[in-house]
Order: structure tokens, then C-alpha cells, then sequence
């Protein structure tokens, strides 16, 4: 009798210890509630998404006349690596939500970074949009000028340079107003615009070689570089000769104070 009664001691204990060993379930996300983020500027500071710097189609057989600084993420989700990191580098990021995640804490200024949750809603996006795979690694060039010069960028056609302008730059500088980034001078060298497109935040002059450490995450910069082959050489320049062809930014307007109770001058 005292027998079973361990017996049956024991089997009542079986359920909590198998418990305690159990695997913490697995968080599970879906394409439906990534592509809501995808297209969501919330995770951002500055008003940016992953959509403003990647299209989520396919841009050669679906063009929609924007330029974007980043290239596609469809079937970007296949690629061996992303960023140009091997796989058996230090640091190299595991899948493409992880490196999403820089975007996030780099580009957008969100130091928050992304939840699990959101981590695995964006990569089951990224996979759902997976159909035309990359099986190969795709490299970054910024095509920085080594010399830091950027010369050759003059003579640009300002008429072109209007339709470019508004496929890659109005997004983030409306009518070379600010927006999400800052307004645009329109009295500066052709140099000054080059090296802000092909450096951007910095990013692109560490990659070049140019500079390893043009980028300061406490400068509060985050323009993406537009690289040669999303921009060329050509179009870079008549984008630059539509903004210097702008008339000079209107003065902000001045507060007025009325009534008997305004502050004298001094």
C-alpha cells in the first residue's frame, strides 16, 4: 500500500518537472502585421520608414518613377548576408530583421531598436515578399570621391533635374523645403551636393575608405547615401543644377506682438 502511494506520489510530480524543462514558447509573427510596419514611420523619431529607402517590389519590372537611396528588399530575404557582411564574420547579422534593426536605431534615431514582436513580424514580411530570390550577396559602394573633392559635378540640365529632384529627394525635402530632413541652400558649389548625396550621414564615406570614421552617432545625422548605382554620376548633376536653379528660401516670418502690453525694443 505504501508503495503505491509513492507511486502515485511521483507520477503527480511528473507534469512540473517536465514543465520546468520545457522550451519558452517560440514568438510568432505574421507578413500582415510587417508590412503594417514596414510602412509605419511610429518606430522612428524623425518621420522615417523601412518603405522611404527600400521598395518592397520588384523596381525593374514594377517601376514607379521613384528613386530610393536603398536598394529592394524583395526577395532580399534569400540573400546569403545583407549589409555585405559574411556569415562568418564578427558580428554578422543572423537574418534580415536583424539588420533591419540597425536601419531602425541608425537611419530612424530610434535607440529603442525593435521588439521581439516586431522582429519577427518584419522578417515574416520580408519572407512573405520572397519570390524572386537573391542568392547572391549584394554589395555596398557609395561611390564617395576619394579625393574629396567632387569635381565634375557643373554641368548638369536643370530641366531633367526637376523630375529626378521629385523622384528622389521630395520625399524627404519637399519642394527643397525641410520635411523629414532639413531645407535645402540653393547657393552653394555642386561640391557641397555631391559629397551630401554620396556620403550622406557618413555611412558612405566609411564604406568608400574615404573616411573610417566620418560617422558620429551623436551628431544626430541620418541621410542615407545614394550610391552610383541608384544615382549616377549624370543625374546627381542635374539634380544639383535644379536646386541652384531655385529661387533664394523665403525669410521665416517674423511673430508680430500687439496690444498696449508688448515689450518696448531694446
Amino acid at each position: 500500500m505504501m508503495a503505491l502511494r509513492v507511486l502515485f506520489f511521483a507520477l503527480s510530480l511528473a507534469p512540473l518537472a517536465l514543465g520546468a524543462q520545457e522550451e519558452p514558447e517560440v514568438i510568432k509573427g505574421t507578413a500582415d502585421a510587417g508590412r503594417r510596419l514596414y510602412y509605419s514611420a511610429a518606430m522612428s523619431t524623425n518621420g522615417l520608414s523601412c518603405a522611404h529607402c527600400h521598395a518592397d517590389f520588384d523596381e525593374v519590372a514594377e517601376d514607379d518613377g521613384l528613386i530610393r537611396a536603398g536598394h529592394s528588399l524583395y526577395g532580399a530575404a534569400s540573400r546569403p548576408n545583407w549589409w555585405g557582411r559574411e556569415p562568418d564574420q564578427p558580428n554578422a547579422y543572423p537574418n534580415i530583421a536583424a539588420a533591419a534593426a540597425v536601419c531602425v536605431e541608425h537611419f530612424m534615431r530610434n535607440p529603442q531598436r525593435l521588439t521581439a514582436q516586431q522582429m519577427v513580424d518584419l522578417r515574416a514580411y520580408l519572407r512573405f515578399i520572397n519570390r524572386k530570390q537573391q542568392r547572391e550577396s549584394l554589395a555596398l559602394v557609395s561611390g564617395a570621391d576619394l579625393t574629396g573633392e567632387y569635381l565634375g559635378f557643373e554641368e548638369g540640365d536643370r530641366l531633367k533635374g526637376r523630375d529626378l529632384f521629385y523622384a528622389a529627394c521630395h520625399s524627404c525635402h519637399p519642394n527643397a523645403k525641410s520635411g523629414i530632413g532639413p531645407a535645402l541652400p540653393r547657393d552653394r558649389e555642386p561640391a557641397f551636393y555631391a559629397k551630401k548625396v554620396r556620403e550622406g550621414d557618413g555611412l558612405g564615406a566609411q564604406l568608400t575608405g574615404l573616411d573610417p570614421n566620418a560617422y558620429d552617432p551623436n551628431a544626430g545625422l541620418f541621410m542615407p547615401f545614394f550610391a552610383v548605382d541608384r544615382l549616377s554620376n549624370q543625374q546627381l548633376s542635374d539634380i544639383i543644377a535644379y536646386i541652384r536653379s531655385l529661387p533664394p528660401p523665403e525669410p521665416p516670418a517674423k511673430s508680430k506682438t500687439k496690444g498696449k502690453g508688448a515689450a518696448p525694443k531694446r
